[in-house]
């Protein structure tokens, strides 16, 4: 199986305001996104007082994003509906009871 790699770019951290019960944002990491396939795999640090988070992905950076996935309960997610010659801006938000974080920093994944 070929496997592409391509550069992440954090454009800072996006963060608005705090969900009740959330200390900190969620500050997605690694300055390298592996894109295997069709696949796009992001990670985070946890983020106390969250019980859960969720995955935005938006084709412009800034926004608007759309939401990909909730309640994921593990620090990481893959994202498998990508396709070549594109550029994506993702961003995930702390979860927990109805409070959500703001966004996170930005991260950029180009798929050559």
């Amino acid at each position: 199986m070929k496997r592409l790699l391509t550069t992440c770019i954090v454009l800072g951290c996006l963060t608005s305001s705090v969900a009740q019960g959330i200390q900190g944002s969620v500050i997605l990491s690694g300055t390298v996104i592996v894109v295997t396939g069709h696949t796009v795999t992001l990670t985070w640090n946890a983020s106390q007082g969250a019980a859960s988070y969720n995955t935005y992905r938006g084709t412009v950076s800034g926004g608007p994003y759309v939401k990909l996935a909730t309640g994921i309960l593990n620090t990481t997610y893959d994202d498998v509906q990508v396709t070549h010659n594109q550029t994506l801006y993702y961003v995930a938000t702390a979860v927990n009871g109805d409070s959500e974080s703001g966004y996170s920093n930005e991260v950029a994944a180009v798929i050559p």
